[in-house]
């Protein structure tokens, strides 16, 4: 039995397969490659997931609290995330502990997923 995905589980639908690839993935690495690939996978998925789970949070205040200025709230919730992730980035990548083939496949994950949930959805309803 399949749940039906809607606007209320979205969210947790595109987090759950982002995981499921992200495991896949990084056992694929580790097998298939090396330890540093592997990692490489785990790191960069791991980053994406978190960086898609705080833009939810942030859009998700920004119309919840409708702060006295959103565009400038938005903003700095923006480039405080992007600060975060470039400086998370830049340790990974100067470390020489992880593959930056790896790295890169690990950032796809959500976007894989969210391709292969709207190819689904399309599939689906027959459009």
């Amino acid at each position: 039995m399949t749940t039906a995905i809607n606007e209320d589980n979205l969210f947790a639908v595109i987090i759950k397969g982002s995981l499921a690839l992200l495991a896949v993935l990084s056992i694929g690495g580790f097998a298939l490659f090396s330890a540093k690939a592997g990692m490489g996978i785990l790191a960069g998925g791991i980053i994406a997931i978190c960086n898609f789970a705080w833009l939810r949070n942030v859009l998700q205040r920004i119309l919840g609290l409708m702060p006295v200025k959103p565009n400038l709230y938005a903003q700095i919730r923006f480039v405080g995330r992007m600060a975060v992730t470039g400086l998370v980035l830049y340790v990974i990548i100067t470390s020489g502990w992880f593959s930056l083939a790896g790295l890169l496949v690990g950032l796809s994950v959500i976007v894989a997923n969210i391709i292969a949930l709207s190819l689904y959805s399309a599939l689906r309803t027959g459009g």
